[in-house]
Formats: C-alpha cells, structure tokens, sequence
C-alpha cells in the first residue's frame, strides 16, 4: 500500500534540498519525527516518534536508503519482511520553483494489511506532515536574503599621498 502526496512552492531545489536533507531540525517543523543524525546515506539514525499529540514516545531505528542532492531522499523504518514504512522525498523543479512529492510506502507480511486499516489516518498524517513543510518554506522564503547582487559597496576613502608620490 502506498500514499502520495505533493505541493509546489516558489523555491529553488536547491534550497529546498537543504531544509528536507537537515534531519536534525526536523523537530523545528515536523508534527511526528524527532531524528538524531546526518543525512548519508546508509546511515542508520535513530528517529523519536510523538504519539498521541507528544503525550507518547517511540524510538527506532530509520536507514537513510536513498539521498540524491538536491532531488530525493529516503528512508526506511521497521521490521524488514513484517512491516516496514518507506518514506521519501522527491524535489522536481519546475517552471516556478519546485513540486515535492511526498510518498509512504507500507511494505512486509503485515504491511499490506496494517497499510489498508490506517490508509485514511496515514493520509491525513501526511498532510500535516505537508503542511508543516510548506510553513517551514514560507518562513524560510520571507527571511532577508544574504544576497549582495544588490547591496551597495562602501566606497574606499582616496589613498593617502605621500610627498615622494609627487
């Protein structure tokens, strides 16, 4: 079983890439994930999860299983043939800015039936997760630019002349 879901927002890959890829801030936008490392892939990281609105905690284990800079990234958690959840990022640059793709994929014995029972709470979960993202990107996209494309230089005081200049 598999949930999708995408956006598009009025940002470079690039820039986009680089918020997604920084697992260890995921806990300054995103409503479930608290994750303890860097993004390489292979890498496996342990990844709090917030139930029940935060009142709850679970931690595991999640391996960074694909990590294309600035398209995709990817991981894997759970029991490897029992039921495992496959989630993944996808960046596609568009005309004006990006398109997310955002996918979750339920997989192993279990994972076809546990995905069918929480298909509708795994969709609205995903949204959230979304919608989090997409008011990340938005704060991100209003702070000040760092740009100095169109910053005026200072203008250097005359250098000082020397009588043996004369």
């Amino acid at each position: 079983m598999k949930e999708e879901t995408s956006f598009d927002f009025n940002m470079s890959a690039l820039r986009v890439w680089s918020l997604i890829s920084d697992l260890r801030s995921f806990a300054r936008w995103h409503p479930v994930y608290r994750i303890a490392g860097e993004a390489e892939r292979g890498a496996e990281i342990d990844v709090t999860w917030l139930l029940f609105g935060g009142d709850r905690k679970m931690t595991t284990q999640m391996i960074i299983n694909r990590l294309t800079k600035p398209q995709l990234i990817g991981w894997q958690m759970g029991v490897r043939g029992f039921l495992t959840l496959d989630e993944r990022y996808e960046i596609e640059p568009i005309a004006n800015g990006v398109c997310v793709h955002h996918s979750v994929e339920c997989r192993g014995i279990v994972g076809a039936l546990v995905g069918r029972m929480m298909r509708k709470g795994l969709r609205r979960t995903m949204r959230q997760q979304d919608a989090a993202f997409l008011a990340l990107l938005r704060r991100q996209s209003r702070l000040p630019g760092r740009s100095t494309r169109n910053r005026p230089r200072p203008i250097k005081p005359p250098a000082a002349r020397n009588a043996a200049n004369d």
